[in-house]
């Protein structure tokens, strides 16, 4: 028969594993119960004047009319076709040629809506970047939260074991019996093992997070031949044309895609696929630092179009 001591101890004992249970229970729960949606999307569509499209015939353009070539280097053609001024610059030198009073005055005109042009394809660049540079801030404060939230959980945890393993200390130092004082060391270890095993490894708790206008999926999708639902032409073409990237061997966009497989997706699977560029899902911390990560990898991508620009605006200025 146990004493009274006893029968307290264990009742400690029994009341500590029942508070293990419950707190394995609620850190058990994955899903945080918290949805997050996008809000870096424009909160209006752009229509863009299709007159200022790429033109796909860039080099028949150039072989017609050589007047382009004399004047401008072909990455500065390539450039100016992206930012759709081929024809006004067609009409700029040929106002140039027959210096009159009204050819003066149209080559101002030109001059104007080229720099227009010019001044649109910036603001492009720039409301793209800022998009981005929201979409990366908002993975990484969503990982920042599971973040906060895991080593909540490790620190209670944490507590709890200390907690446990000061109980069958002294337990162990009040009990008389053996094989009593036996079980109640055992138990104790096994408990705060349990908790230190808890403590080591991840919740691996979830936000749901939406993203139906998901700037990753027509760079993971690589659609050459088709306008994009989400770049501007201007932009889109810049990424897709091979001349543009440091090597010319492969677009931009090809080039993003490498990086992300050799460093960021590698041995990715097939819910990884759909997560990151589809509509969205559910994300542990690691998939959102991630996704963070791939948002600045191609925000520094878009931002590098405007060293592009620079050398057609100063192609420009010396006229």
């Amino acid at each position: 028969m146990l004493n009274m001591r006893e029968r307290l101890i264990y009742k400690v004992i029994y009341l500590s594993l029942i508070g293990v249970t419950i707190s394995s229970v609620s850190f058990s729960q994955n899903r945080s119960g918290v949805r997050s949606a996008d809000y870096c999307a424009p909160a209006l569509s752009y229509i863009y004047d299709t007159l200022y499209f790429p033109k796909a015939n860039i080099d028949l353009i150039l072989n017609q009319d050589t007047s382009l070539v004399r004047r401008f280097s072909r990455h500065d053609l390539l450039v100016a076709n992206a930012v759709g001024i081929i024809p006004l610059l067609q009409q700029w030198i040929r106002a140039k040629k027959n210096a009159t009073t009204d050819t003066r005055l149209g080559q101002t005109i030109i001059q104007s809506k080229i720099q227009s042009r010019l001044h649109l394809a910036s603001t492009e660049i720039a409301s793209l970047a800022a998009e981005l540079d929201c979409a990366g801030e908002h993975a990484d404060q969503l990982a920042t939260y599971l973040d906060q939230k895991d080593e909540k959980r490790i620190r209670k945890l944490t507590i709890l074991s200390i907690v446990i393993g000061a109980v069958t200390t002294g337990a162990t130092a009040l009990v008389d019996n053996e094989q009593t004082n036996k079980v109640v060391g055992i138990g104790g270890g096994l408990i705060s093992a349990v908790l230190g095993g808890m403590a080591a490894f991840s919740s691996h708790k979830t936000l749901f997070v939406e993203h139906k206008r998901n700037l990753l999926t027509d760079i993971w999708n690589e659609n050459h031949n088709h306008n994009s639902s989400i770049y501007s032409p201007f932009v889109w073409y810049m990424l897709n044309e091979k001349s543009f990237s440091n090597t010319a061997q492969l677009s931009v966009i090809q080039n993003i895609r490498k990086r992300w497989q050799a460093y960021a997706l590698n041995g990715m699977n097939s819910r990884e696929v759909t997560l990151y560029f589809g509509p969205g899902g559910e994300y542990q911390q690691d998939d959102l630092h991630t996704r963070a990560n791939m948002l600045n990898q191609l925000q520094s991508s878009v931002r590098s179009i405007n060293q592009d620009l620079q050398s057609l605006m100063l192609a420009l200025s010396g006229w």
